[in-house]
């Protein structure tokens, strides 16, 4: 495997250590997300339930990032997740 593919393959599939508050934060977005999709499917899959869910996604990146600067991990890694974060927020405003 070359280097390049190990390091994309550690973004995405990073074994690293959370602290609790961050952890909590993650599990009520899950939770709220979870009841996000229920209520869509209810309501016979509405587009604005979607957006929120996109919303919430975008929010979750940015605490990753705030999270990579706290610990102060590489400057890439900070940047990926606040990239992503504004990946999510475009997608919910289109």
């Amino acid at each position: 495997m070359s280097i390049k593919l190990k390091y994309v393959m550690g973004l995405f599939f990073e074994k690293r250590e959370s602290t609790k508050p961050f952890i909590l934060i993650r599990y009520l977005m899950i939770i709220a997300m979870g009841l996000i999709l229920i209520l869509c499917i209810i309501n016979d899959f509405n587009f604005n339930f979607i957006k929120n869910i996109y919303l919430l996604l975008g929010i979750g990146s940015i605490i990753d990032g705030f999270e990579s600067f706290l610990k102060k991990e590489n400057k890439r890694q900070i940047l990926l997740n606040f990239g992503i974060a504004f990946m999510w927020f475009v997608v919910f405003l289109i």
